[in-house]
């Protein structure tokens, strides 16, 4: 757990240059915060935001208050309009007109045309309009039809600011009867006509509205509250020139309607009354001139754009002079041409409340694009951005440069002392910093290593003598012994012929029982005094482990020398003693084995191992000498360990598969049964009796016992579910005569396979003594057939006691017997014996090993029940088919029994 938390406090270290450097950001993060906050919480930018939009409003407010007094000025035309009503009257009293022909050609109404015109310029000259106009109808304009001419002066001057000419020639005639036209010395437009064409369209607007309204109202209001502005810009026929009229309908005293009055703005003209550029400091937006029938008080707005200057006049041509606006954030928004606009209405009041067209109310509309309108709020908010990200820069910088000069010194100290580390210095060496406390430290951890290097270098000797020299005896232990003769085996010249013995002390567990350890380890020392007493200056001795001893002797050139200095530490030996607490002294005996260099080997391990295995021999056979290595008994030995270790690998890892060969129906040739063969599946294990052999010296039966039934049943059932063995076939498994498994491993064994226990039948064999007990459980397993067979019968060990003793069904006669039996007179005779004792008995005889065609023709004429041998089908881990000749024979033998037994009867 400590580990652990280390390992995650490891994980979460920093360097002193990040610490710092994170506290110090930490610091001008709360401060940009703080600046951010405080600006936020200011609402600087919205306010700005607010005088934007205040500023733009209180601009059109005053625009529109001059716009409204521009339009009203326009429209008084009450003088006018009773100038030509009384003329009219007085015309019609002295029937110079007549109302019936007054709108049917010009020269009915030549002579009020002519009447009126001259008091027309005067009131053109008088206002600040750019055109007036006089449409004489008598008639309601749904009965008219397009094309029709109607009876008009219409005057234009083209700029109305302009100082007047004294001989009007800045005032065009845009439609006058021609004789007018002669007598009143104007001249005429480019688009002149002697009378204005009804068209029955937008175009005639203007002046059919208030006319028709009038026409049709039967209580006959005062003129002026018939009077309209046009919602949408007109143009005269043939002209280019757009512009918006104010018409009010004639009406005399008895209320017929005759006509219409008006005046006309050209929109260039209006252009020169709004200008857009006061909107904005830096020159954008627009201002339009608009009707609406919407609630001003609502979220949504639908103007009629009559006109407009700026900026939005092409987005608005294209949109057909339609705009909807919507109310947000207490402002008008709406979007042309993906940008946002927003808007400022002020309401133009022309029309008395009980007008007919007081339901289309004037507005001034001041639009700004939003980014333009609040470019303000959007700089003072980008330099407030800007100056907490140099804020944010310049403290970066700042941080990052403090911390450096703080943790550089202490980056300094820490990188000497790694390099120290990595260089194994003992004692470090660090200069100077300039920093009092970490030359200071830098002293201290000085001091501290001289210190604590010198108590290192004085525990390392203790360490390492204790490494090398055994405690008890004084020798090499058994790493420096390893070590020194790995040294010298990596000089060959210097060991020349060279022997390792390795000596095994033959009573020290006696000592240490009878006597106790310190009596032992007393046997220990004196053992070790007579080994070094006893071998040459030059020989390397060492205590392995408890009572084991190695010793090499090298340098020799001869054998026959190196040899007689054994000799000579046997003889020292036998001279040699040790005192017991009785008094008595007891010879120190040694058990060991000698391998030769280079005879025997070239390595120390190996040399080692083939002295432990020449001592191993002495230790279970004499004891008490010093035996010489062997290679031949070596070979044997490690054979045989290698097989008794691949029949422990065997058993533990079940390494072990099932090959499967058919019993055959001598009747008809048909599967019965499959014999489950094992196979072993290690190298030194091939074959199946020499695992029974192992099994039986092992004391291991019952192992073998186990995975025979398990494996072998585990083969089969793959097979079966993989369609390759017949289905209603048995199962034979070998069991071995004097073993059965326990009742725990009977139950595992039939909730595993219990769908082959009426399948299996449990094939006795006699490598070891028949146990009847053992052979009653095997036969009352609970759901299994209960069904044996006598394996081998006939071979010596199967017999007729046997025979008794198993009661099977199904008898095996040995391959012994059936090999060659068709030449032989003797087997022929055991066999038809035997048939006859089973027979009469329900018991089947199986010939086992039949290997030609003639000894499976004569097993078949001497009446056998099932057949088995590589003739019909040999052992498969997939069992195959019959064999075509082998089932020949028997489809041969059967029919001449049948001939034979007809004949017979």
């Amino acid at each position: 757990m400590k580990l652990l938390m280390r390992d995650e406090a490891k994980g979460r270290e920093h360097t002193i240059f990040v610490t710092i450097f994170s506290a110090l950001m930490v610091m001008l993060a709360i401060v940009v915060m703080l600046m951010a906050s405080a600006t936020a919480i200011s609402g600087v930018t919205l306010q700005l935001d607010e005088n934007a939009v205040d500023i733009l409003d209180k601009q059109v407010e005053n625009r529109a208050g001059y716009i409204q007094d521009q339009l009203r000025q326009a429209q008084e035309l009450t003088d006018l309009s009773t100038c030509i009503n009384e003329t009219a009257q007085q015309m019609l009293d002295d029937e110079t007109l007549s109302l019936k022909t007054l709108d049917s050609g010009s020269s009915d109404s030549l002579p009020l045309l002519q009447a009126a015109a001259p008091r027309m310029l005067e009131t053109l000259r008088s206002k600040r309009i750019s055109g007036i106009f006089l449409i004489l109808n008598t008639h309601d304009f749904t009965d008219r039809t397009s094309g029709d001419r109607l009876p008009c002066v219409y005057l234009r001057d083209l700029d109305p600011d302009a100082a007047p000419s004294a001989i009007n020639s800045d005032i065009l005639l845009e439609c006058a009867p021609s004789e007018l036209v002669q007598t009143f010395d104007i001249a005429t437009d480019k688009a002149w006509s002697p009378a204005l064409q009804y068209l029955d369209g937008e175009q005639d607007v203007f002046y059919v509205r208030p006319f028709q309204t009038a026409y049709e109202d039967v209580e006959r209001m005062g003129a002026a509250n018939y009077g309209r502005w046009t919602t949408l810009p007109y143009k005269l026929l043939g002209d280019d020139r757009e512009a918006i009229a104010y018409a009010q309908p004639l009406i005399l005293d008895d209320g017929t309607v005759y006509g219409v009055l008006g005046v006309e703005l050209l929109e260039s003209y209006m252009d020169t009354k709004l200008p857009w550029d006061e909107l904005h400091n830096d020159h954008h937006g627009s201002y339009l001139l608009a009707s609406t029938t919407s609630d001003l008080k609502g979220e949504v707005l639908a103007l009629h754009v009559s006109s407009n200057t700026g900026e939005q006049s092409v987005p608005l041509r294209n949109a057909k002079w339609e705009l909807t606006l919507r109310r947000s954030n207490n402002c008008w928004q709406y979007m042309m041409d993906g940008k946002q606009q927003i808007a400022s209405i002020r309401q133009i009041d022309l029309y008395s409340r009980n007008a007919p067209f007081s339901g289309e109310r004037w507005l001034l509309v001041g639009v700004v694009g939003r980014n333009e309108l609040f470019s303000f709020s959007q700089s003072v908010t980008k330099l407030l951005g800007l100056a907490v990200l140099l804020t944010l820069g310049i403290g970066l910088a700042c941080a990052f440069f403090v911390s450096y000069g703080l943790a550089q010194p202490v980056a300094q100290l820490s990188k000497e002392l790694v390099d120290a580390q990595e260089q194994h210095k003992a004692v470090p060496e660090f200069s100077r910093t300039g920093i009092r406390e970490l030359d200071q430290l830098a002293e201290a951890i000085v001091t501290l290593s001289t210190d604590n290097y010198k108590a290192a270098v004085a525990e390392r000797s203790r360490i390492e003598h204790e490494c090398d020299y055994d405690a008890l005896t004084g020798l090499y232990s058994r790493q420096a012994f390893f070590r020194v003769c790995g040294e010298l085996f990596e000089k060959p010249d210097t060991l020349r012929h060279a022997a390792l013995m390795m000596t095994d002390l033959d009573n020290l567990k006696t000592i240490n029982d009878t006597y106790g350890h310190d009596w032992g380890d007393v046997y220990l020392r004196q053992t070790a005094r007579s080994l070094q007493q006893g071998s040459p200056s030059g020989a390397v001795a060492a205590r392995l482990s408890g009572d084991e001893f190695l010793l090499l002797f090298y340098g020799y050139e001869t054998r026959e020398a190196l040899r007689a200095d054994i000799k000579k530490l046997e003889e020292n030996f036998a001279q040699s003693s040790a005192a017991l607490p009785d008094g008595k002294r007891l010879c120190i005996r040694m058990s060991g084995g000698v391998a030769w260099y280079p005879e025997d080997a070239l390595d120390l391990d190996t040399l080692k191992k083939y002295a432990d295995f020449a001592m191993y021999e002495v230790k279970h056979s004499t004891k008490g000498e010093v035996r010489e290595f062997d290679m031949e008994r070596y070979r044997a030995g490690v054979y045989a360990m290698e097989q008794r270790s691949d029949f422990e690998k065997l058993i533990r890892e079940r390494r072990v598969d099932y090959c499967f060969q058919p019993i055959v129906s001598a009747h008809d040739g048909h599967v019965v049964a499959y014999e489950a063969l094992m196979r072993p599946q290690l190298p030194t294990l091939r074959s199946p009796i020499t695992v029974m052999q192992l099994a039986s010296e092992m004391g291991r039966l019952y192992d073998i016992e186990k995975l025979t039934f398990f494996r072998a049943c585990e083969c089969y059932e793959e097979l079966e579910a993989a369609g390759k063995l017949d289905a209603d076939a048995l199962i034979f498994v070998n069991s071995i005569a004097s073993v059965s498994l326990s009742d725990e491993d009977w139950a595992s064994y039939c909730e595993a396979h219990s769908a082959i226990l009426p399948k299996l039948v449990v094939e006795i064999t006699e490598e070891e003594e028949m146990n009847e007990r053992e052979l009653e459980r095997k036969r009352n397993v609970p759901g299994a057939t209960g069904v044996f067979a006598l394996d081998d019968y006939g071979s010596g060990y199967s017999n007729g006691n046997s025979l008794l003793t198993v009661a099977p069904k199904y008898v095996k006669v040995d391959i012994a017997i059936i090999q060659g039996i068709d030449t032989d007179a003797d087997k022929q005779q055991f066999l038809r014996a035997l048939i006859d004792y089973a027979h009469p008995r329900g018991v089947q005889v199986l010939a086992e090993g039949v290997e030609t065609l003639s000894e499976l023709r004569k097993v078949l004429e001497m009446g056998v029940d099932l057949l088995q041998g590589y003739c019909l089908a040999p052992p498969a881990a997939e069992p195959g088919a019959i064999d075509e000749k082998a089932a020949e024979v028997i489809a041969e033998v059967k029919r001449r029994k049948a001939e034979r037994e007809e004949a017979g009867s």
